[in-house]
């Protein structure tokens, strides 16, 4: 099972990656800036695919304790 806190996984890490997204044309003064539906696009896929990593463990291990009670 995931050993680390939820809360870097769905909160902190998240927010890092739009921090760093959204603020680097800024930092490096970049001629183009990033378009706000590309960022919100990333958290969602960053989600959905954290979201079912978790639900894969979850599964996995509902399936070794099923398996041991047997």
């Amino acid at each position: 099972m995931m050993r680390g806190n939820l809360t870097y996984y769905f909160i902190v890490n998240p927010l890092i990656i739009f921090l760093v997204y959204a603020l680097s044309p800024i930092l490096f003064h970049k001629e183009k800036y990033i378009n706000m539906k590309d960022a919100l696009g990333i958290l969602l896929v960053y989600y959905v695919l954290i979201s079912g990593y978790y639900l894969m463990d979850v599964i996995s291990e509902r399936m070794k304790k099923n398996g041991k009670d047997k």
